[in-house]
């Protein structure tokens, strides 16, 4: 069963696109991290992001929370809280 993972981050006021340039640059990493199939981003709030990652199983997307910890705290002067991240399992369609 694949892996899913949700994390929601608040953004600052007037940030919102700052905050899409940062994840688009670093979008390369999808690609580096063991298991990652891929993600997305969706504004779910006025000022609020979610980022669903798709990874090969529950097990690859708990590995990579320090990696994905280390790219979230790079976006920190963006944030208006601690981004709050889980993981589940799940079925990914293309």
């Amino acid at each position: 069963m694949a892996g899913i993972s949700k994390t929601v981050v608040g953004i600052q006021a007037g940030k919102m696109d700052q905050a899409y340039k940062f994840i688009d640059s670093q979008s390369h990493l999808a690609s580096e991290i063991d298991g990652m199939i891929g993600f997305a981003v969706a504004a779910t709030g006025e000022n609020e992001l979610t980022v669903i990652g798709i990874y090969e199983s529950s097990k690859a997307a708990e590995a990579a929370s320090s990696r994905i910890s280390g790219v979230f705290s790079e976006m920190a002067p963006l944030m208006s809280n601690t981004p709050e991240r889980g993981v589940f399992s799940g079925a990914w369609f293309s």
